[in-house]
Order: structure tokens, then C-alpha cells, then sequence
């Protein structure tokens, strides 16, 4: 097996909003690790959160009885997920828009 990256489309919050404008509802169901990167400035606390309804309804995704943060100029790795959806909320209103990149690793058998 031969693992390959992916660019995902991007998670926005918008100027004045706290959550993203779209989640990524696709191109989950292969992903070995997914990977967010933050922007260089964040006004609020942003925690990832993960659908397992396909983006219906959301939960804060957590590790060691922790909610999973991103600090500004940040990237967080998720190793085996088990969302087939995923998003970000911010703590407040975000100042200016947002722009999460966001990865994910996948294998390919040969």
C-alpha cells in the first residue's frame, strides 16, 4: 500500500460568524489522518467537531476527555477518524473571515 494526500475544500467562518459556512460532508470515508490548518489569526477558541450522520447533527471531537482546539498558525492531525463529516466553531464571532486548509492522508493498495 502507497499512502497519497488530498486537499479537501476549505473550512470558512465567515466575517462575523462563529461556525463554518460549509462543512465537509464528502471525502472522508478513506482518510487515515485529516489535517487542519489554521490561519494566522484567530479571535476565538476554535474547536473541531465531527458528524457520524453525514453533517446533521455535530459533536465536539475529543481526545483524552479533552475537546480538540486550534490555535492560530496551527495544524492539528485527527489519526483514523471515524466522522464522515467535519467542521469548526469558534468560542465568539470571528473578526474576519477564516480560511482552515484542511488534508487528508489516504492508502492506495497496488
Amino acid at each position: 500500500m502507497s499512502r497519497h494526500l488530498a486537499n479537501l475544500p476549505n473550512l470558512v467562518i465567515a466575517n462575523g460568524a462563529t461556525a463554518a459556512t460549509t462543512p465537509i460532508t464528502a471525502y472522508l470515508d478513506d482518510a487515515k489522518t485529516i489535517t487542519l490548518v489554521a490561519p494566522a489569526t484567530l479571535t476565538g477558541t476554535i474547536t473541531i467537531r465531527g458528524s457520524v450522520d453525514g453533517g446533521v447533527t455535530y459533536v465536539d471531537a475529543g481526545s483524552g476527555g479533552s475537546d480538540i482546539t486550534i490555535g492560530a498558525g496551527n495544524a492539528v492531525t485527527l489519526t483514523d477518524p471515524a466522522f464522515n463529516a467535519i467542521s469548526v466553531l469558534s468560542s465568539i464571532a470571528e473578526g474576519a473571515e477564516r480560511i482552515f486548509q484542511v488534508i487528508k492522508s489516504f492508502e492506495v493498495s497496488r
